[in-house]
């Protein structure tokens, strides 16, 4: 697996110094990265076809559609299209995931509000519907894999704080 301190998100507890329409907005998508990065981090193999029943999707199954959805949320915010990228491995998948989620990051927060008025999903909707479409939609399947994993036996790492925003290493 990859070596954590290489991906973003490991530790959100330094705040933007203002509530811009842009800096909130970034925020979210911190928040999703960080939440999404100890969700699937040191995921055993085991855990990738684990799956609640036999209709739900698997945890890699749900991997690739955050994959999915962070190209969604990039592409509104950056005109530069990111295309997916095909049959590459769920770790692969992953750290993909979380360096879209910084670049979206980077980009949204020092955007100002005439800016996020720009941004539209589908060239039809605004901005608001990348935040109760896709971007909650991840946060969402990134709990569903907290759950998921932790019903296989291997919970999140000890020592993650989602309230804060910190993960101190408990080993």
């Amino acid at each position: 697996m990859e070596s954590p301190e290489n991906l973003p998100f490991s530790n959100i507890t330094k705040q933007p110094d203002d509530y811009s329409p842009g800096s909130v907005a970034a925020r979210m998508v911190e928040s999703l990265g960080f939440r999404y990065r100890y969700a699937s981090q040191d995921l055993k193999e085991t855990d990738y076809d684990f799956k609640a029943e036999k209709e739900a999707r698997t945890i890699g199954e749900t991997i690739e559609h955050i994959y999915g959805l962070s190209i969604v949320i990039r592409n509104a915010v950056i005109q530069n299209p990111y295309v997916k990228k095909e049959n590459i491995d769920l770790e692969t998948t992953r750290k993909e995931t979380l360096l879209i989620l910084k670049e979206t990051y980077n980009q949204l927060l020092g955007m100002t509000e005439s800016e996020l008025e720009k941004i539209s999903i589908r060239d039809t909707y605004p901005f608001w519907i990348v935040i109760n479409g896709p971007l909650t939609d991840a946060i969402w399947h990134s709990g569903q894999i907290a759950s998921l994993r932790r019903a296989n036996g291997n919970p999140m790492p000890k020592g993650v704080n989602v309230f804060l925003g910190e993960y101190k290493d408990a080993n």
